[in-house]
């Protein structure tokens, strides 16, 4: 079960991620994090009703959630202003190597990491090389500027950034609150900082109706990739879902690949292959990879 909510999850990211990048083009990458927030919020608040039940909060956990919900809302708005720009399939790649940056935080914070932790981070970076380098497969296949495209990197790299900062201080919020509870308090904090930034930007929060429907599913599919990796917790306290979940940046990139007609180059599909290998190295340690192998041979057969 641990895999397939994994898996469940992964699809839910990857696919929401691409739809970001129809909405923030339809009316700015700031409008579409905003309503996604709006959308995913009520969203997960329904589900929580139903499933779980009442709040416990309290100041330790508040205040992690509180840094947790305006890092991870940086995070996602780099990457749908990366998105918005394109090519998504670069974008989609570096904004998935967050697990490395997770890994040399703890690092620096006194963790232990295994030998194939290392392995996986000479790998994570070795693809990322690859894959920046592919970027000008993208000029001349998607006639993209050049300078357009090392800025979405950057914005990529930024965004990866942001989000491990704020997955380290969401485990943090998570050994005070529920985790259920947690995600809660996280996006409130999310969808807040947002508001701020528009009015102090003066965006005013529009709709058009073209970009309603997109805004609804990208809003649940977000939202979903949570629920599924929280209820994942109930068969698989250590966290072999999570690891099969950061597959969502091949999702969108194989979208990114037969709906946009990215094309994609042996070099980058390189690089792409080597990145994900070495996600999957990183955010396991030898007995969650044991695990993870068995559940897959399980579902295969």
């Amino acid at each position: 079960m641990s895999v397939i909510y994994g898996l469940l999850s992964a699809l839910s990211f990857g696919i929401g991620d691409f739809l970001a990048r129809f909405s923030s083009k339809e009316i700015g990458f700031q409008r579409s994090l905003f309503w996604m927030f709006v959308v995913g919020g009520i969203f997960y608040l329904s589900l929580y009703s139903i499933f779980f039940g009442g709040f416990n909060p309290n100041l330790k956990g508040l205040i992690y959630c509180a840094i947790a919900g305006i890092l991870i809302m940086f995070g996602l708005l780099f990457l749908y202003n990366g998105l918005e720009r394109g090519p998504v399939s670069i974008v989609a790649a570096i904004t998935a190597t967050n697990p490395f940056f997770v890994f040399l935080i703890r690092f620096f914070l006194g963790s232990e990491p295994t030998k194939l932790q290392w392995y996986a981070t000479i790998a994570i970076i070795s693809g990322a090389v690859l894959i920046s380098f592919s970027a000008n497969s993208f000029k001349e296949s998607l006639g993209m500027d050049l300078k357009k495209i090392r800025e979405s990197i950057l914005l990529a790299l930024g965004a990866s950034i942001f989000l491990a900062f704020g997955l380290i201080f969401s485990q943090e919020a998570s050994i005070y609150l529920n985790t259920t509870e947690t995600v809660i308090y996280i996006r409130f904090f999310s969808l807040f900082s947002i508001a701020i930034l528009l009015l102090v930007l003066k965006i005013k929060p529009i709709l058009t109706r073209k970009a309603v429907p997109i805004l609804f599913f990208q809003g649940i599919l977000e939202t979903s990739g949570y629920f599924f990796l929280i209820s994942a917790f109930i068969f698989d306290p250590i966290g072999v879902a999570v690891v099969v979940s950061s597959a969502f940046g091949l999702v969108t990139i194989i979208l990114a690949r037969f709906i946009l007609k990215e094309k994609i180059e042996k070099f980058q599909i390189l690089g792409i292959s080597i990145t994900f290998i070495g996600i999957v190295g990183i955010s396991t340690n030898e007995k969650i990879y044991d695990l993870l192998i068995n559940n897959l041979s399980n579902l295969l057969n």
